[in-house]
């Protein structure tokens, strides 16, 4: 856990994956990080088509594939429930974001590009 001041962060990755807090977090938040990173491996494929038709639109015939490997690590903030791709690689301005409801990231809304 380190904290990150260019971001005002505390700041952790686990497997390829980046959370965020804005507070320190207790000691028990392993369990979480791991369970999340489990949850968010296992359903890359339904994110990503969740955010596919609005990322098609935006750049043409983009594949699922193509997406998968152009997002570059995630980073997930628990307390807000969004995900963030920082540094995605389609285009060198955009951010994108979406909020998850459960930890099974099962429900999703709210897919942003932003910059």
């Amino acid at each position: 856990m380190n904290f990150d001041e260019s971001l005002q962060q505390y700041t952790y990755e686990y497997e390829g994956v980046i959370f965020v807090w804005d507070e320190e977090p207790d000691c028990g938040f392993m369990d979480k990080v791991q369970l999340l990173a489990k949850n968010y491996r296992k359903n890359i494929n339904r994110i990503i088509n969740f955010m596919l038709a609005d990322l098609k639109e935006m750049y043409g015939d983009v594949s699922e594939e193509d997406v998968k490997n152009k997002l570059g690590k995630p980073i997930i903030d628990y307390n807000q429930g969004t995900v963030s791709y920082c540094e995605q690689i389609l285009d060198d301005w955009h951010l994108f974001e979406f909020k998850f409801l459960d930890d099974q990231f099962e429900t999703l809304e709210c897919f942003s590009v932003n910059g």
